[in-house]
């Protein structure tokens, strides 16, 4: 799927992913904050433990994510690999680094 804007990923992507497998989602666990800047940006909350996605900032998290948001597209979209976002200062990850590894298994179609 062809991502067009960050909401897509959100309520396209995430949010059918964690509704068709929710226990896959709380598998992983964890509550991610998405901060995404730039145009279409915004804020989101992942919570994998619930599970559930919504806007907004999370009250409690154990990652935030602080991207800008042609780089989240460029991301979603598998054109640009995170670990290479990360490398040259375009994705910033803050709190559980080891947690926030996981999300490689929530942004990949596979397995949902």
């Amino acid at each position: 799927m062809e991502y067009v804007s960050v909401e897509s990923v959100f309520n396209d992507g995430l949010a059918a992913r964690i509704a068709k497998n929710p226990a896959r989602a709380q598998k992983i666990g964890g509550v991610f904050e998405f901060v995404i800047e730039g145009d279409g940006g915004g804020t989101w909350t992942l919570d994998l433990n619930a599970p559930e996605l919504k806007a907004g900032k999370a009250e409690k998290m154990n990652v935030r994510i602080r991207i800008q948001a042609a780089d989240f597209l460029e991301v979603a979209n598998g054109r640009m690999n995170e670990m290479s976002a990360f490398t040259r200062g375009k994705l910033k990850v803050e709190g559980n680094i080891a947690m926030a590894l996981k999300l490689r298994d929530v942004m990949s179609d596979a397995g949902w």
